[in-house]
């Protein structure tokens, strides 16, 4: 569980750094950058957390864990 949530906490401030950045050349205006954190932030952490719990073994349930036989 805390591999998952270090993880995810990395993804957050990776993400922040690259709007950051963004930000200090920029690349973008404010406008756009917040527009841009609505529309994709929450579709990255989603797909962050789906890869780290695919990962660290959070994905088996009942079904993967019945012995044949």
């Amino acid at each position: 569980m805390r591999a998952f949530n270090f993880g995810s906490i990395a993804a957050v401030l990776l993400a922040c750094s690259v709007f950051g950045a963004c930000l200090w050349y920029e690349v973008m205006s404010p406008l756009e950058l917040s527009i841009l954190s609505f529309v994709l932030l929450p579709p990255y952490l989603l797909l962050v957390a789906c890869g780290l719990g695919v990962w660290l073994g959070f994905a088996t349930d009942a079904r993967t864990s019945r012995r044949a036989g």
